[in-house]
């Protein structure tokens, strides 16, 4: 927050370069995982021309794209479809951060994330016009918002730790001081926000997936 407000003060005035490597020493990671999330809903907007039905059924466990199955879920069915789809995404974005490769694979997971989120909406647009966009809007964009910003704030933890590794490998001393207690701890709120996301998308798709009718 500091140097967004640092940013708003300087007003038009010119930005030196102490100020820029300050904001991007401090949200370089956010912006880079915002970059990552963008660039795959482009992707998957743009894939979502090609993609056909047995595609979004087969993708399914990853994204719950299958829009048909939705509205006949019930509650509890859809907590755990969601459910399972984050937590594998939080499982891949946690190992991700124990090894030396996190801050090249977690920025390509977020862009699946992405992906995932553009090839959807891209897809029911594409397919069912308005009717399409109303159902993402109405049960999927909430939760796959509490989603993907959990996923951001532990995509940077796992980034920050898997830095910490490489610089012991390399035999420098990390910039900050990173245990796997504190690794875990961090994780778990994740977890937390992850559960939370999927019951609000059960609790919104029992609301109004059976307002909609796919065939």
């Amino acid at each position: 927050m500091k140097g967004i407000l640092l940013l708003t003060r300087r007003g038009r005035r010119r930005l030196n370069k102490k100020e820029i490597v300050y904001f991007l020493h401090r949200y370089g990671i956010d912006v880079l995982l915002g970059i990552a999330l963008l660039a795959g809903m482009i992707f998957g907007a743009v894939c979502a021309g090609s993609a056909d039905k047995t595609l979004m059924q087969g993708l399914d466990f990853l994204f719950t794209s299958d829009f048909q199955s939705r509205c006949s879920q019930s509650v509890l069915s859809a907590f755990a479809a969601s459910l399972t789809a984050n937590f594998m995404f939080f499982l891949a974005n946690f190992l991700l951060g124990l090894s030396v490769w996190g801050s090249v694979g977690v920025p390509l997971l977020i862009g699946f994330k992405g992906f995932g989120t553009g090839l959807s909406g891209g897809y029911l647009y594409r397919c069912y016009s308005f009717s399409g966009v109303g159902f993402f809007l109405l049960v999927m964009l909430a939760g796959c918002v509490i989603s993907t910003l959990a996923l951001i704030f532990q995509g940077r933890s796992s980034m920050a730790f898997s830095s910490s590794l490489f610089a012991r490998v390399r035999g420098t001393a990390p910039k900050a001081d990173q245990t796997v207690y504190r690794y875990i701890i961090s994780n778990s709120f994740m977890l937390i926000a992850l559960s939370i996301s999927a019951m609000t998308d059960a609790i919104l798709n029992s609301l109004f997936a059976g307002v909609f009718t796919f065939s």
